[in-house]
């Protein structure tokens, strides 16, 4: 009985309720989370999308303190694909760095480079922050949080 497939979809759902109704889940905006951007770059303009992402990299770490982690990776079996990975402190995180001039330069002048962007949030993520993120027009999946915890790293 427990291997047929319409139980064990509501054993599952149960649990979820459960977890969300026992307060497992994060509170959706003050917590952190993750952000993945994926880009592929149009033939002959990786070392383009590089520098700017470089420059761009050095100014989010000047300005905004709310991005705990800021890394740009290669994608080991293509070298035209790179990934962005992001952490942010909370929401509020997000919407200032969608609001940052320097983010709106890098966007305009990496788009025409790449024929691919898409972005991934994992997390507790505010609904305010996906839509503005949603805004820019880039393709985002969000991957909401079921259960978990940030760890308190504060002395």
């Amino acid at each position: 009985m427990l291997g047929h497939p319409f139980v064990r979809a509501v054993i599952v759902a149960v649990a979820l309720l459960a977890n969300t109704a026992l307060g497992q889940s994060l509170p959706a905006g003050p917590t952190a989370f993750v952000l993945i951007g994926r880009l592929h770059a149009l033939p002959g303009e990786a070392e383009n999308v590089i520098a700017l992402s470089a420059a761009v990299d050095r100014k989010v770490e000047a300005g905004e303190p709310g991005m705990l982690l800021h890394t740009f990776d290669a994608d080991p079996n293509d070298p035209l694909g790179f990934v962005w990975t992001e952490v942010y402190e909370n929401s509020d995180a997000l919407v200032f760095h969608l609001e940052n001039a320097d983010l709106g330069a890098y966007l305009e002048a990496v788009s025409p480079l790449l024929d691919v962007f898409t972005v991934e949030l994992y997390g507790a993520v505010s609904p305010e922050a996906v839509a503005r993120l949603s805004e820019t027009g880039t393709p985002v999946t969000h991957y909401p949080n079921i259960l978990g915890y940030v760890r308190d790293l504060t002395p």
